[in-house]
């Protein structure tokens, strides 16, 4: 016991010495230190976190009627206007248009009634001053005016299965019964309480008459307001889906709707591509869309947003690069309901350019008119008749208005045609008449006798014939004991041409002439003469296209075919294997009349950018040139005028103003089916400054095909 109380007293005296003591002293001093320390860095935090919730992510504020007002900012893509397809003459055929839409937006709608209405009634009053059109209400309640007062009628008969659905949903909610005898009124005045848009609501709430109470605003303005109100109740109306109210705002309410503070209306711009003359010309302009997922890949190497609007095809598609533009970018600051504070453009958007074309737009639409108008008289003309393969079953066609002296397209007709406004992908490529099909470019045809010009042409380049050299037809050509075809005018009448020289074949067509030139030349000689010519290839367009058919032993040997004697005069004629696009025999024809300069066909004549006034020269690439000697030129625009003047197409141009030379041609089908028509002509004789070639499928007479160009030249020389 006294050892253990000797070690109690040792531990006091240790614990309260000096040395201790201090040590104590210090330890409380450097705990405070730290706690000050520990204080002042939370302390800090808590600032920073506080003013970080007081401003946005950035960090950002400013200063509004000397208070703070948190800012966001976001940077948006401001969209280059794209550039216009415009005509030779610079007319646009395409263009550019912005819509302002009026959209009410849930994340800022005022969510009291009151509000509410008042919102959108002064909406609807900015809205008919400028004449806007608003959206059309799925409430079944429409209205008439009769006798100095409005009428209402319910119809819920009118609607959709869906909108039927949500609307006897609705009646439910308003404890109405959907019986057929419920009325426009009794429904009204129920809308009308459950919006609040009586003055006073007594406890019977709808059962109360509707004549005993006061509307705040005039009936047909409440009546509009509750069509809205429906709408924004029954259909999806939230953050991510907000309501259109106006497609097609006046520019003039973006002002209006700021200066009274209307909250919860935004606009948004919607550019849309616009076709000028609607109907016209659409095999050729083509249209815009989304990327598709097949050349994704490629636009997005470009630089292309994947939500970016490209062309598909025709020429919005052919002159994408030079139309598209460059997108710009755009700071906006917002305050937390979504006003527009500053907006600062970082990156400037740059148009477009516009795109010029070859085409004349009245000629455009003259020749498609005239195409049509050619179709239905072929038809009209064979029910008349009553005669088999006149032309009754003629119902497709196409019609090619070139320029032969510089291959510039100046009309291109493709019937039948659809308008882009109205684009229906499904019905159009179900269509049993393939009206997408581009006829003028992607229709191929046995040309007939359109093709013994060239003919003609070649056996005077290889000195076989000249203009005076006359060969004795008989009717029958007997040179190869196995196949002796016949002329068309023995086949009718049993008599033959008797001995005529090139203009006279050409001029009556004889097939016994041109059987005999095909078997001179040989086959090679013809398809070499013809090919450079144009016929058998492209012609350059900038639009897709058929390469055609020229009948050669080439071309045979490729399909496993053996070439027969039979085949030169069928070839020599325009039929066996010959199959070619309009566009083709027009460039063909061009080659020899403007005297051997084989131009590529073009539908572009260059680009520009916007107000400018730009000059183009409007003439394609040189593809070839045949040295065409002078007299087979000089007889070759003799034997068309012949045509036009004494042989089958004095019909379409007896008595014409304007010298004109011709050639038709009437193809064997095979199908049974009346005989495709063939013509083409071009003016003046002289110096022409327009060529056209037209195909009628099933037109049964190159002769009929005639109108439609003689319609063309009214137009041009103002016949």
């Amino acid at each position: 016991m006294p050892r253990q109380k000797a070690d109690t007293n040792t531990a006091k005296t240790a614990s309260s010495s000096p040395l201790r003591q201090k040590n104590a002293k210090q330890g409380v001093w450097r705990y405070g230190i730290l706690g000050v320390l520990f204080v002042f860095v939370i302390g800090f935090y808590l600032a920073r976190l506080v003013g970080l919730q007081m401003t946005d992510p950035d960090g950002s504020t400013v200063t509004v009627n000397g208070e703070k007002v948190v800012v966001t900012e976001r940077v948006v893509t401001v969209r280059a206007k794209r550039g216009s397809i415009l005509d030779r003459n610079g007319v646009p055929l395409v263009q550019d248009v912005t819509r302002y839409q009026m959209k009410l937006d849930a994340a800022s709608f005022p969510a009291e009634d009151a509000a509410a209405n008042a919102l959108i009634a002064s909406l609807l009053s900015l809205l008919d001053e400028t004449g806007d059109e608003i959206r059309s209400s799925s409430m079944p309640v429409t209205w008439g005016y009769a006798d100095d007062r409005y009428l209402y009628f319910l119809k819920p008969e009118t609607l959709s299965s869906s909108d039927r659905a949500r609307y006897e949903t609705y009646l439910v909610t308003l404890g109405l019964d959907t019986a057929e005898t419920l009325s426009a009124d009794v429904f009204l005045n129920a809308v009308f309480s459950r919006y609040h848009l009586y003055a006073e609501e007594d406890t019977e709430g709808i059962s109360t008459p509707a004549e005993e109470k006061t509307l705040l605003y005039d009936r047909h303005t409440a009546y509009r307001i509750a069509c809205i109100r429906y709408d924004l109740e029954v259909l999806t109306f939230d953050t991510a889906n907000p309501y259109l109210l106006c497609d097609d705002a006046a520019l003039s309410l973006i002002t209006p709707v700021r200066e009274q503070n209307l909250r919860g209306v935004s606009f948004t711009v919607q550019t849309e591509r616009e076709y000028c003359y609607p109907g016209y010309a659409s095999h050729i302009l083509g249209r815009t869309g989304k990327i598709q997922a097949s050349v994704a890949e490629y636009y997005t190497s470009q630089g292309y947003p994947l939500d970016a609007l490209v062309g598909l095809d025709g020429i919005e598609g052919a002159m994408e690069e030079a139309l598209r533009g460059t997108d710009g970018k755009m700071r906006i600051e917002e305050d937390a309901d979504g006003n527009i504070l500053r907006q600062t453009v970082l990156t400037e958007a740059v148009p477009g350019m516009d795109v010029y074309l070859t085409i004349d737009i009245d000629l455009q639409i003259a020749a498609e008119n005239a195409l049509k108008e050619n179709i239905d008289y072929i038809v009209e003309s064979a029910l008349s008749t009553g005669e088999e393969q006149s032309g009754e079953d003629a119902n497709a066609g196409a019609l090619v208005v070139l320029d032969p002296n510089s291959g510039a397209v100046l009309a291109s007709a493709s019937y039948p045609t659809f308008d882009l406004t109205t684009y229906d992908y499904t019905a159009l490529s179900t269509d049993e008449m393939l009206p997408l099909l581009n006829r003028a470019l992607q229709g191929t045809y046995a040309p007939g006798s359109v093709f013994k010009v060239g003919i003609a042409a070649a056996a005077m380049e290889n000195g076989l014939i000249d203009a005076d050299t006359e060969i004795d037809t008989k009717g029958i050509y007997t040179f190869y004991d196995d196949y002796q075809p016949r002329c068309w005018l023995y086949t009718r009448t049993g008599l033959s041409h008797g001995s005529i020289n090139v203009i006279e074949a050409l001029r009556d067509s004889c097939n016994y002439f041109f059987f005999d030139l095909g078997r001179q030349l040989g086959a090679n000689t013809m398809a070499d003469f013809m090919s450079s010519l144009g016929l058998g290839q492209k012609t350059g367009v900038e639009l897709p296209e058929s390469a055609g058919i020229l009948s050669s032993p080439a071309y045979t040997q490729s399909k496993g075919i053996t070439w027969t004697g039979a085949a030169t005069l069928q070839t020599a004629i325009g039929q066996a294997y010959n199959a070619f696009t309009p566009m083709q025999l027009a460039v063909y024809l061009s080659t020899l009349v403007n005297g051997g300069t084989r131009y590529g066909a073009h539908y572009v004549l260059g680009a520009a950018e916007a107000g400018t006034t730009p000059a183009f020269d409007g003439t394609g690439e040189v593809l070839d040139r045949i040295l065409l000697d002078e007299e087979t030129h000089a007889t070759l625009i003799a034997a068309m005028r012949e045509v036009a003047e004494n042989g089958s197409a004095t019909r379409v141009f007896r008595g014409y103003g304007v010298s004109v030379g011709a050639k038709t041609g009437t193809a064997e089908v095979g199908d049974g089916g009346s005989p495709n028509a063939v013509f083409a002509g071009f003016a003046p004789l002289d110096d022409p400054e327009l060529l056209c070639v037209s195909v009628i499928e099933n037109g049964a007479s190159g002769t009929s095909a005639g109108l439609c160009v003689r319609d063309v030249f009214d137009v041009w020389f103002g016949e």
